[in-house]
C-alpha cells in the first residue's frame, strides 16, 4: 500500500473536472465520510481563486507551495485539516498534455516527520503509471457511465434527490416536502451514497443519463 511505502497516514486521490472546475469520483484511506464530505461541499470550493497556484505538474510536498506557518494561518488548514488531524502533506498532480487530470494527496499526523526527497521520488517512479491508469478509468467512473445500474432508492430518497437535483437548497426541500432539515440531510446523505454520487453536480448528471436512458430520443 502506498500509504506504508511512504509511512504516511491519509491517502485520496480524485479526478479533476476542467469544465465544473472541481474535483469529483474521490477514493480515499483512513479518511472519514466527514472530511470527504466536508471538502467536496464546502473547501474546494471555497478556494477556487487559488486553484491555478496549486495545480502543478508533478510531485511536491505541500510546504513546497506554502511555507506551514503561512499554512496554519488559512481557513483550510483551522477548519478542515487539523480538526481532521492532517498535517504535512505531499500531492502528485497528474496531466494530460498541458491539462489538469486528477491527483494523489497524502498527508501524516502532527508529530511526524515533514516529506522530503525521498517521497518525493518514490511518487515520481509511480506518477506514470497513475497518470495513464487516470485516463483509463474516467470516463468508466463517470455518474452518466454508472447510470446504466441506478441502485434502488426509497421512494423518499428519490424525491428528495430529484428536488436536489433540480437546485433546490435543503431548506427549500424541507419545506416543499414538508419534513425537517436533518431529515432531508439523512435522505440526501443516503442518495449520495447508494447511487455513488459525491455532490450535487454528480447527482444532477447521473439522474439525467438515468432519464435519457429510460426515456431514449428517436429520430425520423
Amino acid at each position: 500500500m502506498l500509504l506504508d511505502l511512504l509511512d504516511a497516514d491519509f491517502y485520496a486521490s480524485y479526478a479533476w473536472n476542467a469544465q465544473k472546475q472541481a474535483f469529483e469520483l474521490g477514493v480515499s484511506v483512513n479518511l472519514d465520510a466527514a472530511c470527504v464530505q466536508t471538502y467536496e461541499r464546502y473547501f474546494q470550493h471555497r478556494h477556487e481563486e487559488r486553484l491555478p497556484h496549486w495545480l502543478l505538474r508533478g510531485v511536491h510536498p505541500v510546504s513546497a507551495l506554502i511555507s506551514h506557518r503561512e499554512l496554519m494561518r488559512t481557513e483550510i488548514y483551522n477548519e478542515f485539516l487539523r480538526p481532521f488531524g492532517h498535517y504535512y502533506g505531499i500531492n502528485l498532480f497528474a496531466f494530460d498534455g498541458a491539462d489538469s487530470i486528477g491527483d494523489v494527496r497524502i498527508w501524516r499526523r502532527k508529530r511526524r516527520p515533514d516529506f522530503g526527497n525521498a517521497e518525493v521520488e518514490l511518487l515520481r517512479l509511480i506518477e506514470p503509471g497513475f497518470t495513464q491508469a487516470l485516463k483509463r478509468t474516467a470516463l468508466s467512473g463517470t455518474p452518466a457511465t454508472r447510470a446504466r445500474e441506478p441502485a434502488k432508492l426509497s421512494p423518499r430518497e428519490a424525491a428528495v434527490a430529484e428536488l436536489a437535483a433540480k437546485g433546490l437548497a435543503d431548506k427549500q426541500i424541507a419545506q416543499r416536502l414538508n419534513v425537517s432539515f436533518g431529515t432531508v440531510r439523512t435522505h440526501l446523505d443516503n442518495a449520495f451514497a447508494k447511487l455513488g454520487v459525491r455532490n450535487r453536480t454528480q447527482l444532477a448528471s447521473l439522474l439525467h443519463a438515468v432519464e435519457a436512458l429510460r426515456h431514449p430520443r428517436t429520430t425520423h
